[in-house]
C-alpha cells in the first residue's frame, strides 16, 4: 500500500492564511482603540487588557502554524500584510465576526492539510469571536 503524499498548500489557501493575520493585526488594532475602551471600560477594568492578551497569543501561535507550513505572515521588518482591509472602520462586533469569519475560512484548508488539531483550534477560535460580536451587540 502507497503512503499518501501530503497535501501541498496552494495559492489561494496562502491568501487565507495571509488574511485571517491581517484580520486579527486589524482586530487588535481596534481593541486598543478609544471606542473600544469605551466599551470596555463599562465591562470591568481588566477586560481590554484581557481581550488583547487573548488576541496576541492567538497571533503568536498563528505566526507558528504558518510558518510551519511555509507561510510568512510579516514582511521585512515585521510590518504585517494587512493592505486592503479596513482599518478602524465599523463596529467591535462588526470586526470580531470578521474574524470569525477568517478563522472559519482557514478551518478547511488545515483539514485538507491533514493538520486536525489545526482545524479543531481554527474552528473553536471562529466560534469564540463569533460569541464576542454576539456579546457586543447587546
Amino acid at each position: 500500500m502507497k503512503a499518501k503524499a501530503p497535501a501541498l498548500i496552494e495559492e489561494i489557501d496562502i491568501e487565507s492564511w495571509l488574511h485571517l493575520f491581517a484580520r486579527l493585526d486589524v482586530t487588535l488594532m481596534v481593541v486598543g482603540g478609544a471606542e473600544a475602551l469605551r466599551i470596555f471600560r463599562a465591562l470591568g477594568p481588566q477586560r481590554r487588557a484581557h481581550a488583547q492578551q487573548h488576541l496576541l497569543l492567538e497571533r503568536q501561535r498563528l505566526i507558528l502554524e504558518m510558518q510551519g507550513m511555509g507561510v510568512c505572515p510579516l514582511l521585512e521588518g515585521g510590518a504585517p500584510l494587512a493592505s486592503g482591509l479596513p482599518g478602524d472602520e465599523g463596529t467591535l462586533d462588526t470586526h470580531y465576526e470578521l474574524l470569525a469569519q477568517a478563522y472559519a475560512r482557514c478551518a478547511p484548508v488545515a483539514e485538507r492539510l491533514g493538520r486536525f488539531a489545526l482545524r479543531q483550534w481554527l474552528l473553536d477560535r471562529a466560534h469564540m469571536h463569533r460569541q464576542h460580536a454576539l456579546f457586543f451587540l447587546t
